[in-house]
């Protein structure tokens, strides 16, 4: 569990610092020179649901392949809403904040689970 939790905080960390860093540099070149404080917790937020779901997944995997890849997702999407939901109490939302929480999240999902697939794939067809 030790090793579950260190192994978090550096997939979080360079998460983290990987996304903030590609969203300034997208800003600064379409002129937007400042980000809020609130985008920034919630990137944080997505990315620490994001590193439950990789610890999950490798800690934790199931056996059954299409559950393997689809229950970490669906955790992880829900827990999305959720993060949407609570700081959409606080704040104002976005009329799409739902549906681009989704696609945002789908999309990235679906890069990862693909590429885990393919790396599945190989160990099985080398064995």
């Amino acid at each position: 569990m030790k090793k579950a939790l260190w192994q978090g905080l550096i997939i979080f960390s360079i998460i983290f610092t990987f996304t903030t860093l590609t969203s300034s540099i997208i800003q600064l070149i379409q002129g937007q020179p400042t980000d809020t404080n609130a985008h920034i917790l919630m990137r944080g937020g997505f990315v620490f649901i994001a590193t439950i779901t990789m610890i999950l997944f490798f800690f934790y995997p199931l056996k059954h392949k299409v559950l393997k890849y689809f229950v970490p997702y669906a955790i992880a999407q829900t827990l999305v809403f959720v993060l949407v939901f609570i700081t959409g109490l606080t704040t104002s939302l976005h009329p799409n904040a739902y549906r681009d929480a989704f696609f945002n999240f789908t999309g990235v999902a679906l890069i990862v689970i693909t590429v885990l697939v393919i790396i599945d794939y190989k160990k099985t067809k080398k064995t």
